[in-house]
């Protein structure tokens, strides 16, 4: 089983992300993301959701809040959403595949 914070952590140190809606948002649509991690509390929640299904992007919801989201990445700030362009050695993709 995977432990989403570890995962959380080793792709934000090891990997490659950009925080954050609008560029979360132009990931999705340059086809860069290989994988959507959304707070509880995302504000724009239905449009990345639907955006993310559109082209395909797997999309996972984190638990809790955008401030434990940013916590868990090793930021002091609140993280709604980012996008993994390279998830670096990190088992991240694994939260994903053990869904379907």
């Amino acid at each position: 089983m995977v432990d989403v914070n570890k995962a959380l952590k080793d792709v934000s140190k090891k990997g490659t992300i950009i925080l954050g809606e609008k560029q979360t948002k132009s990931a999705i649509q340059k086809g860069t993301a290989k994988l959507v991690v959304m707070a509880n509390n995302c504000p724009s929640a239905k449009t990345i959701t639907t955006l993310a299904n559109d082209k395909k992007v797997p999309l996972f919801t984190y638990t809790f809040t955008g401030v434990e989201l940013g916590y868990t990445c090793g930021k002091n700030y609140a993280v709604s959403c980012f996008a993994v362009l390279e998830e670096g050695e990190s088992n991240i993709l694994q939260l994903v595949k053990k869904r379907k």
